[in-house]
């Protein structure tokens, strides 16, 4: 039996935000609740895997997350983004960018992390939540992430041309 989707939203969100506050230092008691939280969804992953799947390797990311587990959370991470997106659920797409650029925040791959902000950004708006998009935009600071990531593109092609001139000075 298919559990309402009251309850589905309640697990999932109370997972990923006990697995968080684990992360954030507040006890080992939020890791058992992420986990049983997984738990649950693996049961209810068995019954309807389009509605279920990316809900649950988005708690698997923020467990790998909490376990220290770079290279698993990083792919945990761009598998729940990849299925939440075959699947039609933008928003669920925009919560695991954006959980998984607070993720890359907290080891230091600041640049990764706002390439993540940036689309968790364009899905809330693609959803159509104009406040939620603008809180992450405010809250990250996304104006100079994007600052930042035109200058690196900008610096990345320049030095691009450089080199072919270089190349072409040395043939001639």
């Amino acid at each position: 039996k298919m559990p309402k989707m009251q309850l589905i939203y309640h697990t999932f969100y109370r997972g990923v935000v006990a697995l968080y506050l684990y992360r954030e230092g507040k006890g080992e008691t939020w890791l058992k609740e992420g986990s049983e939280m997984q738990d649950q969804l693996k049961i209810w992953v068995k019954n309807s895997k389009p509605i279920f799947e990316n809900k649950l390797i988005l708690l698997e990311a923020e467990h790998y997350a909490s376990m220290c587990n770079v290279v698993a959370a990083k792919e945990s991470y761009e598998l729940s983004i990849k299925v939440a997106r075959d699947n039609g659920y933008t928003h669920e797409q925009g919560l695991a960018y954006e959980c998984m650029g607070k993720y890359l925040m907290s080891i230091v791959e600041v640049h990764e992390a706002g390439h993540c902000f940036l689309r968790a950004h364009e899905c809330y708006l693609q959803w159509g939540a104009m406040a939620k998009a603008t809180k992450l935009w405010r809250d990250w600071k996304l104006d100079l992430c994007v600052g930042d990531i035109v200058t690196s593109k900008l610096k990345h092609r320049r030095d691009e041309n450089n080199e072919g001139s270089k190349w072409q000075s040395a043939a001639l």
